[in-house]
């Protein structure tokens, strides 16, 4: 049995207690007061005054540098303990970014405080966030206008993407552009004053997927909006018929699973040429990659499939982060998974 402590400030003494239907044991226990993290790695800044109307979501962040490893802070919403990230965006982030984020919504009128414990190398550290919730707060971020006006691009061809964004609550700070399903960050633009422009040049994407981009001013305070989604468009060769064009991507997967169970990743298969193709798809797995499941599938000619590849991850002790990546000749997916140890 196991009770995740609170990230107290003084050292502190309490009483626990086992329990059964015949007999109490009791004993006290000690809990060490952590110190507050320095200030210039915690965002945004703890000692600032945030004001927020209903509905606001602000993204903590803690910086890579105050940090031992990945995965070592711990998050608490008055005294509830939340969550630790997990999952491919939080990975992606902390590697691109260099910080780890926690984003919460504050919905009800009233001061919130919001709490990270984090294993620093040198001892424990913690951050405290005091967040007042009131019809007359700061508002988030808007988007004003969006470039290209049509909400579909081209998978095979580069486009420049823009946003007008503005903030009526405080001054803009910095627009973080993704690309849903491949889990990865295309660039994080600098926007400043009370209205900007935000740009980012891509150079394609894979089918369905879409942009998705964070808006967020100088008390972190973001707003996400998702414009934009990537469609194939046939292309004519020169003979004038349609080329062969095979799409592959994932649909789904089940993690985070725990270390020894089936990591289960269900991909498709699109024609969207003129002719039948048949294709060998590999499941392929880790930073040492390994092919794990394969599969043959034809498709026809502007018809998709659906398949389904299964590893049996491995039992480990801490929480493992690797990618798994489905191949389909020269057509591949890459997306990261999270394995939770069985100590965690």
């Amino acid at each position: 049995m196991q009770f995740r402590t609170y990230p107290v400030r003084v050292d502190d003494t309490f009483p626990v207690r086992l329990e059964t239907e015949t007999t109490v044991a009791e004993s006290m226990v000690d809990v060490a007061g952590v110190d507050p993290c320095d200030a210039q790695y915690a965002y945004p800044d703890y000692d600032q005054e945030l004001t927020v109307r209903p509905g606001t979501t602000i993204l903590f962040e803690v910086d890579a540098e105050l940090m031992a490893s990945q995965g070592s802070t711990h998050w608490y919403v008055d005294g509830e303990y939340i969550t630790t990230p997990v999952g491919p965006w939080p990975s992606t982030y902390f590697h691109d970014v260099g910080r780890e984020y926690f984003a919460h919504t504050f919905d009800s009128a009233g001061t919130s405080l919001v709490d990270t414990a984090v294993t620093a190398g040198d001892g424990n550290a913690a951050s405290r966030w005091e967040v007042t919730v009131t019809e007359n707060g700061a508002a988030p971020p808007t988007v004003d206008a969006a470039w290209p006006a049509t909400s579909e691009l081209a998978a095979d061809k580069s486009t420049t993407l823009e946003l007008e964004v503005s903030s009526s609550g405080t001054e803009l700070d910095r627009v973080v552009w993704w690309m849903t399903q491949s889990d990865v960050i295309l660039d994080v633009s600098d926007v400043e004053g009370a209205s900007d422009t935000a740009s980012v040049e891509i150079d394609g994407g894979c089918h369905t997927c879409q942009i998705e981009a964070w808006i967020l001013d100088d008390n972190n305070a973001y707003t996400a909006v998702n414009p934009w989604v990537f469609k194939d468009f046939a292309t004519a060769d020169d003979n004038g018929g349609n080329e062969e064009n095979v799409v592959v991507r994932i649909q789904d997967t089940n993690s985070p699973v725990t270390g020894g169970e089936v990591l289960e990743v269900t991909a498709t298969i699109e024609n969207t040429g003129a002719a039948e193709v048949t294709r060998e798809v590999d499941l392929v797995v880790g930073n040492d990659p390994e092919t794990v499941d394969s599969h043959t599938v034809t498709v026809p000619a502007g018809e998709m499939e659906q398949l389904d590849l299964v590893f049996e991850t491995y039992p480990v002790a801490q929480d493992d982060e690797f990618p798994v990546r489905v191949e389909a000749g020269e057509n591949t997916v890459e997306r990261g998974v999270y394995v939770y140890g069985t100590e965690s």
